[in-house]
């Protein structure tokens, strides 16, 4: 009889612990990880960046893609212009022979207007807009705009003046000097509003460019100056942090669709945390950068920013409002 009661109460308890555990396993079962799964996909990552920081980071970042969705998603990475300049990658996201990219110039008025001048404070205010509401309407309006999904920011250093005419100690210095500008209307407008006459030329051909003349300097990223050693063609260096880097990485949208919601969310949160870590490494790699330039014969100047700040302070109403709407600009001046 103690044997029967005993097997009684086993079976009783299995009977339990199966009504406590079948509607977790139905939903589990019906989760979009389990009900929808992920086909292989393989695409291509395409960048202007040379070998880096920042090259090493999309490296990582697909390896991350790979490992956490167990191989489905391959990425391929297409380094240093090897499917074009930023407005090629950007035109191969929208037909589907780019997957993914991460570029400055994409072509929106919504975006090219984060290369205002002195509309960030900081590198915290920077991220806390980005990573913010504002940022989030962004995304929404590109993907409006374009049919491209945006599915994260990253700050890679701020944008500094290279020329090889002589150095730009102020607003002054910049009249008459022919200084290459991307396809950034910003940038055009503020350029002119600092006296130089913008020229524009694709990042591919920017090397030459300075080499030959056709441009006396530009204005970019250290890193990228580095990478590209442009200490070659231009020997001034005026590190006057008027516009922060920021590039944004975009997915084919009907790559992104063939994704799960795991799968979306893996690509989202991948790109966060290798971004993260970009520009940490990026930021703090600043003074070093401007040193391996003075090693290689360049001249290195920190001018005032002052004189530029107030020689743009008006360039962003001539933009801002129409593109991003009223009382925007405002929002990104009041977040704290």
């Amino acid at each position: 009889m103690s044997h029967f009661s005993n097997a009684m109460s086993t079976g009783a308890i299995l009977r339990m612990v199966g009504r406590l555990l079948l509607p977790a396993l139905v939903g589990l079962l019906l989760s979009p990880a389990f009900a929808q799964q992920q086909q292989d996909l393989k695409f291509r990552f395409a960048t202007v960046q040379q070998p880096g920081i920042y090259l090493d980071g999309i490296t990582k970042f697909t390896n991350l893609v790979r490992e956490r969705t167990g191989g489905k998603v391959q990425i391929e990475v297409f380094c240093c212009n090897q499917l074009g300049g930023e407005r090629q990658i950007m035109d191969g996201v929208k037909l589907g022979t780019v997957g993914i990219g991460s570029i400055g110039a994409t072509g929106s008025a919504t975006y090219d207007l984060l290369f205002m001048p002195f509309v960030f404070r900081d590198l915290d205010h920077a991220q806390k807009v980005v990573n913010g509401p504002v940022g989030a309407k962004w995304q929404d309006d590109f993907y409006k705009q374009t049919g491209v999904r945006q599915i994260g920011y990253l700050i890679n250093g701020s944008r500094i003046f290279l020329t090889n005419k002589r150095m730009l100690n102020s607003p002054a210095d910049a009249k008459g000097m022919k200084i290459r500008a991307p396809e950034i209307p910003t940038i055009v407008a503020s350029l002119r509003a600092l006296g130089a006459s913008p020229v524009v030329i694709a990042a591919p051909e920017l090397y030459t460019a300075l080499q030959q003349g056709t441009a006396d300097g530009w204005e970019g990223p250290l890193a990228f100056m580095a990478d590209n050693k442009h200490w070659e063609v231009a020997k001034n260096l005026a590190l006057v942090e008027w516009i922060f880097n920021i590039t944004n990485t975009i997915v084919n949208d009907d790559i992104w669709n063939k994704m799960t919601p795991a799968t979306q969310q893996i690509m989202r949160d991948s790109w966060k945390e290798v971004a993260t870590e970009i520009t940490q490494k990026e930021w703090a790699k600043q003074g070093e950068l401007a040193e391996l330039f003075r090693k290689n014969g360049v001249t290195v100047a920190r001018p005032p920013v002052g004189p530029f700040q107030e020689a743009t302070k008006d360039v962003w109403k001539d933009f801002a409002p129409k593109v991003w709407g009223p009382g925007v600009y405002e929002q990104i001046q009041a977040t704290k």
